[in-house]
């Protein structure tokens, strides 16, 4: 007795609060059944504008314009320029080489003096390092005296000044100066002889002396005695105290412009000092 087909088995009924099958849902969304979820809708990709492009299209067609333009004026300007930098030193070539062609006495004479030059040229050398190395020697002295005016020695228009705080006699005071390559002070101008008395506090010995010659005041630096500025009574003339030792000058500080008086040379006094930064033309 054959055996009888098993009976198909019932669809199990979704559990409650279950979600449907993907293709259930599709399939009754489709339908318009109430309760499914509506396809979702791919979103539009950003895009610009029609009329945003021509305008942004416009604006470089025009930048474009104008600088062709520009390029094909300056392109034209150039080539219808005839003269060329180059055209005027050129052409005075031209007219200096023809005139040196037609005149045969240029034409000998610019030989001899180019080996005239030539036999000249080592002096020229020779001059060129002599004005090097005296140039060279005159700034190094500016740097030396520059590095004076930190110790004690004072700047006044184109000379160093030095006033001492201690005292010697005339002869050991100018020692001292050129020892260090300066002189006691000459006064050659009103504005120096200001200067320097504005800076004393006691007698001063000066670069003054008739030493060499009686009544004949010279200074130490060699500089020409231009103005004098003597006080009352000095110098002391020879015919009324003979033979003196009063041979070099000081100055006493005073409200006087005159204010220079002749005294005996081993007498002790403050002293200034004095050198010049007037290199010449370097």
């Amino acid at each position: 007795m054959a055996p009888k087909p098993a009976a198909a088995a019932a669809p199990t009924p979704p559990a409650a609060g279950a979600a449907p099958p993907a293709g259930a849902a599709a399939a009754a969304a489709a339908k318009g059944k109430p309760g499914a979820a509506p396809p979702t809708k791919p979103k539009p990709r950003w895009r610009i504008p029609l009329k945003v492009g021509w305008i942004f299209l416009g604006i470089f067609a025009f930048i474009c314009f104008c600088v062709l333009v520009t390029t094909a004026f300056l392109f034209y300007k150039m080539n219808k320029e005839k003269e060329s930098p180059l055209d005027q030193p050129m052409d005075k070539l031209r007219t200096a080489m023809a005139t040196g062609l037609r005149n045969n006495d240029l034409m000998t004479e610019n030989p001899m003096k180019v080996a005239e030059e030539v036999t000249n040229l080592p002096q020229h050398i020779a001059d060129a390092e002599n004005l090097y190395n005296e140039r060279k020697v005159k700034y190094q002295n500016l740097f030396k005296k520059g590095a004076k005016s930190s110790g004690g020695w004072k700047l006044f228009g184109k000379n160093l000044y030095y006033v001492s705080k201690g005292k010697k006699t005339w002869y050991d005071a100018e020692n001292f100066c050129m020892s260090r390559d300066a002189h006691l002070a000459s006064i050659l101008t009103d504005e120096e002889q200001t200067y320097i008395t504005s800076q004393l506090t006691t007698p001063a010995w000066i670069g003054l002396t008739d030493e060499s010659e009686e009544g004949n005041w010279e200074w130490t630096d060699g500089s020409r005695l231009i103005t004098q500025y003597w006080s009352a009574g000095n110098p002391n003339s020879w015919e009324n105290y003979g033979d003196s030792e009063e041979d070099c000058a000081s100055i006493i500080p005073s409200s006087r412009e005159k204010n220079w008086s002749e005294c005996n040379c081993h007498e002790l006094h403050s002293w200034v000092c004095k050198e010049s930064l007037d290199t010449g033309e370097l």
